[in-house]
């Protein structure tokens, strides 16, 4: 349950099974019902399969528990995407043009430099502050 394949120790999860909410990598996974579907660990997709009836591991978690997992995942994730653009939009707003720049005086004109950079990854840098020669 910490984010590791409960049959390979030193696997990072990739996944975890539909039927008995055990934590899987991909190497034990079968998506039986494709790709979009929740995937079910070999044991249990054996014993769905109707191969061996006695393969079907414990119920580890609910699919009520697993659900919830997984939702409160999405909205981790999608307050972490929110509170990154903020923060560039945040710098936005911050934005003031470069006073010893010739055509400041034009708005959005060619010459207007402002004091901070935005990152491909979304950081921002802030130049040291320019003395005024």
């Amino acid at each position: 349950m910490d984010g590791h394949c409960d049959k390979h120790v030193f696997e990072a999860k990739d996944a975890t099974c539909r039927n008995c909410g055990g934590d899987f990598c991909a190497d034990c996974l079968v998506y039986a019902h494709g790709p979009k579907k929740p995937p079910l660990c070999v044991n249990c997709a054996l014993t769905a399969a109707g191969i061996r009836s006695t393969a079907a591991r414990p119920v580890v978690r609910t699919k009520r528990e697993i659900k919830r997992e997984e939702k409160a995942k999405k909205r981790a994730e999608k307050l972490a995407a929110k509170a990154r653009s903020s923060v560039a939009t945040d710098a936005l707003y911050d934005a003031r043009p470069v006073s010893d720049s010739p055509n400041t005086g034009a708005p959005g004109g060619p010459g207007v430099e402002f004091e901070f950079t935005i990152n491909d990854d979304g950081s921002i840098e802030r130049p040291a502050e320019r003395q005024a020669s």
